[in-house]
């Protein structure tokens, strides 16, 4: 079994845009022996597969890879660059129908990275949903828009009635590939006032007609999805796939200003992780490793450590959330009623 920091800089390699590391990955590919099935389970999981073909393509050495993984990895490739490219065109749908509606929007994540050109193939970034920032006093009115274009909301489960969520229930189409969630902000209860969603219509940038937040905006959405949403702080842990977008936005942006925004946590805490595997990180952000990262290389090279400390989070985690649930369930007739109509989905989830 593959040491995992082993595999992780392996990714990180292949992954960095600074030309520098090419001797180095050449080397590594010539003369190691690689677990590239490692190599395949770990790029799966951080969804970025594609991004590795194309990056060894783009550095010439994908000839060093067993000739059956160079077939696999070309096809998932291919599978990814069609399905982006109809995501991108049912996003171009998406905003010419709210701009004729005169709905103040913008597209988030990787679409709005897609329709941006940073990478050199599309193909390299795995789209999820189609996420777009909505004006808040329309919201409400777009969602009613996209339902009448055919799209319907996926059933939500009872917390939606009782705790606020950051956009509206997801939208889904037979005729169209990408489910569609409609936001109100981007986090639940982090606050920035530099990515409210305010300040980001606001200076949105357009490309190819498509509505996108500024350079700065994509980075710091960026950083913070992964770190607050995704829950990247609360584990430590870095994903690869969050890791390559930043590495690719950082050299459009002019981060002298953001220097201090970067010496913040959580933006700190997620550079100097990253700084574990992408070495000259950026110019601009020289950030010692802590303890903590030191603990989270332990944590790789240990698997069984890595689950202990992942479960152990997990369930804290968890139950922190279930006593709060209880202690509404007590004290909130509505919401114990709806418990309880609800009760056969949530003994299913309790119990799995």
């Amino acid at each position: 079994m593959a040491n995992l920091v082993h595999t992780y800089q392996l990714i990180a390699d292949i992954l960095n845009v600074n030309d520098t590391t090419i001797d180095t990955l050449t080397l590594k590919l010539k003369t190691e022996a690689i677990d590239w099935d490692s190599v395949v389970v770990e790029g799966s999981k951080h969804l970025v597969l594609p991004a590795l073909y194309c990056r060894l393509k783009s550095k010439h050495v994908i000839s060093y890879l067993p000739q059956e993984l160079q077939d696999y990895l070309k096809a998932i490739t291919s599978i990814n660059r069609n399905r982006n490219k109809a995501i991108l065109k049912q996003a171009l749908d998406l905003s010419q129908l709210l701009t004729t509606h005169k709905i103040d929007h913008v597209f988030l994540k990787g679409t709005a990275l897609c329709a941006t050109n940073y990478f050199e193939d599309n193909a390299e970034r795995m789209i999820g949903d189609i996420d777009i920032l909505i004006e808040k006093t329309r919201l409400n009115e777009a969602y009613a828009l996209l339902e009448k274009q055919g799209y319907t909301g996926v059933k939500t489960t009872l917390g939606t009635d009782f705790f606020e969520h950051k956009h509206l229930p997801r939208l889904i189409s037979k005729d169209h590939i990408g489910a569609v969630e409609l936001h109100l902000k981007l986090f639940m209860t982090y606050q920035l006032d530099a990515l409210s969603a305010e300040h980001i219509l606001k200076h949105k940038n357009q490309n190819f007609d498509i509505n996108i937040p500024s350079n700065t905006h994509l980075l710091m959405h960026n950083i913070l999805n992964y770190e607050v949403n995704d829950f990247g702080k609360l584990y430590h842990t870095i994903n690869f796939r969050a890791a390559y977008d930043t590495i690719v936005l950082l050299p459009k942006i002019n981060t002298a200003h953001l220097k201090q925004t970067f010496n913040k946590t959580p933006f700190k805490s997620y550079l100097k992780k990253l700084n574990l595997f992408f070495s000259s990180l950026h110019e601009a952000i020289t950030l010692k490793p802590t303890l903590v990262n030191t603990f989270y290389l332990v944590r790789l090279k240990y698997r069984l450590l890595y689950v202990i400390h992942y479960k152990g989070i997990k369930t804290l985690s968890f139950t922190k959330v279930l006593l709060h649930r209880v202690y509404m369930f007590g004290y909130n007739t509505k919401y114990r009623k709806a418990v309880w109509n609800d009760r056969a989905r949530i003994i299913k989830a309790l119990t799995k």
